[in-house]
C-alpha cells in the first residue's frame, strides 16, 4: 500500500462500517469555520482557543446507541519500506494521538500497521516498545498493531482484476481474523474529559456531524 490514506481506506474502514459510522482525515479547523459562518456555534465555541491540530485519522461512533454516544478517535500509522528503511519513525503518531485527548473523544486509540516487507525482528521491536512505553507511563492512549498479509505469490493470474481479487481476499483474512470490535469495549477512557475546554470542543464535534443524545 502506498500510505496510510490507503490503508485506513482499505484496511480500517472496512473493519468499521458494519457497526459504526466512520469519518477519515477530518479537519476541525474546517468545521469549526463552517458551523462559525452558518451561525451554529454559541460564544464559547466560538472563542474557544485551540489550534485544531492534528487533523483525525478515524473518527467514529457506534449507528446504534441510547443516551450521549460515544466518540472515538484513532491515529493510524502504516509502517512500510522506503528506499531500504522503515518509514515512518517509531515515534511519530504519539504526540499526535495525544493532542486528540483535548479534543474530547471518549477515547483515543494510536494503531500500528505494519507492511509484510518489514522484518519480523522490526515489528516485534516497534510493537513492544510502544506497548511498553503507553503501558509504563499508564497513558491514556490505547494502542493496538496488525502486520498487514503479503500478497499472494502463488500462481498469480495473468489479469489483473484477477490479482487484485485475491488481494483484496488476503485483506479480508485479517478484517475477520483479529478481534479487534471487541477489543473497543475495553479500551481505557480519556483523563480530560470534564475539563471546560475539552467539552466545547466535543461539543463542536457532535454538532458538525450532528450528532445527537438518544
Amino acid at each position: 500500500m502506498k500510505d496510510e490514506r490507503e490503508a485506513i481506506k482499505k484496511i480500517i474502514v472496512p473493519i468499521l462500517k458494519d457497526k459504526y459510522f466512520v469519518k477519515t482525515s477530518v479537519r476541525l479547523d474546517r468545521i469549526h469555520q463552517k458551523l462559525k459562518t452558518e451561525g451554529f456555534l454559541s460564544p464559547e465555541e466560538i472563542s474557544v482557543k485551540h489550534p485544531f491540530h492534528p487533523d483525525i485519522d478515524v473518527f467514529f461512533w457506534a449507528k446504534e446507541y441510547s443516551g450521549e454516544p460515544k466518540i472515538y478517535a484513532s491515529e493510524v500509522k502504516y509502517f512500510r519500506l522506503v528506499k531500504g528503511a522503515v518509514y515512518p519513525n517509531i515515534y511519530e503518531g504519539l504526540g499526535e494521538a495525544m493532542m486528540l485527548l483535548t479534543f474530547g473523544f471518549d477515547c483515543v486509540s494510536l494503531w500500528h500497521l505494519f507492511d509484510p516487507e518489514i522484518p519480523s525482528e522490526t515489528v516485534s521491536r516497534y510493537r513492544d516498545l510502544t506497548q511498553n512505553l503507553v503501558s509504563g507511563v499508564y497513558s491514556p492512549i490505547n494502542y493496538n498493531s496488525w502486520l498487514l498479509p503479503e500478497k499472494p505469490k502463488e500462481l498469480v493470474p495473468q489479469k489483473p482484476t484477477d490479482y487484485n481479487k485475491l488481494w483484496s481476499k488476503s485483506i479480508e483474512k485479517i478484517t475477520t481474523n483479529i478481534l479487534f470490535i471487541s477489543s473497543l469495549n475495553t479500551l481505557k477512557s480519556n483523563p480530560f474529559l470534564e475539563r471546560w475546554d475539552t467539552k466545547i470542543i466535543r461539543s463542536i464535534i457532535k454538532k458538525g456531524y450532528r450528532i445527537v443524545n438518544k
